[in-house]
């Protein structure tokens, strides 16, 4: 009713004027400057690395699996922050896989591990004594 009254503008059907969001200037100072975004040099990360078995073709039952953890430099490995999921779920398999475990100055071996048959993904997670975290995904499968 208030358009019609002409109350109202219609100014959904009139293009507006192109209007600038940043003035040339504006464009020029901020090429200028340093750029603040680079992210700070850090220390690298803790690495994750799969000692064994060989993941690059199917594995048999039963399995060692061992694991080295490298902590970054100035740190140690904080076997704490230690964790491992299963799966597209993220399925909590930590408590399992320590449970069954024996832990090495710098990582983890289990023996006679058995999984199924088929296709898997297992992700560890570590962090260091710096509070760096590291996590690394392995699939695999195993052979039927």
């Amino acid at each position: 009713m208030l358009v019609a009254l002409g109350l109202l503008p219609l100014t959904f059907s009139v293009r507006a004027m192109a209007w600038p969001l940043i003035t040339p200037e504006e464009e020029g100072r901020d090429r200028a400057a340093p750029d603040v975004t680079a992210p700070p040099d850090r220390p690298p990360p803790p690495t994750i690395t799969l000692v064994r078995p060989d993941i690059s073709q199917p594995i048999r039952n039963p399995v060692t699996i061992e694991v080295q953890f490298t902590p970054g430099p100035g740190s140690s490995v904080n076997m704490d922050s230690f964790n491992a999921t299963y799966g597209r779920l993220g399925i909590n398999i930590t408590r399992r896989l320590l449970d069954h475990a024996v832990a090495t100055t710098d990582g983890l071996s289990a023996t006679d591990v058995e999984l199924p048959s088929g296709d898997h993904r297992i992700t560890l997670s570590i962090a260091d004594t710096s509070g760096r975290t590291a996590s690394k995904t392995l699939r695999f499968s195993v052979a039927r």
